[in-house]
């Protein structure tokens, strides 16, 4: 079985200048706990959590309508192509 057949292709994005409320609202809409980041021309720049909201705002003692997305987004990332396999998607995971 490959990625493409179960992943989910209609994918709500946020950029790095967005506010957290923002990506946190993408989150709520979507009943999703991550949602990818990306640049100018959607290529992939990061991946932003509920955690990595959460902990932000008590971090830094501010509403999430004050930070930023890119204050708190991973920026490395591991992925795959729609075309792998499972079995190498999950070994991807488990690294």
């Amino acid at each position: 079985m490959k990625v493409l057949e179960l992943m989910t292709s209609d994918v709500k994005c946020c950029s790095a200048d967005d506010s957290l409320d923002r990506a946190a609202n993408l989150m709520w809409e979507g009943d999703c706990g991550v949602v990818p980041v990306v640049g100018p021309g959607r290529e992939l720049v990061g991946m932003i959590t509920d955690r990595d909201i959460c902990m932000a705002a008590y971090m830094k003692g501010r509403p999430l309508a004050a930070l930023e997305v890119r204050d708190a987004m991973a920026k490395e990332l591991t992925f795959c192509s729609p075309e792998a396999t499972l079995e190498t998607a999950m070994s991807l995971m488990k690294e």
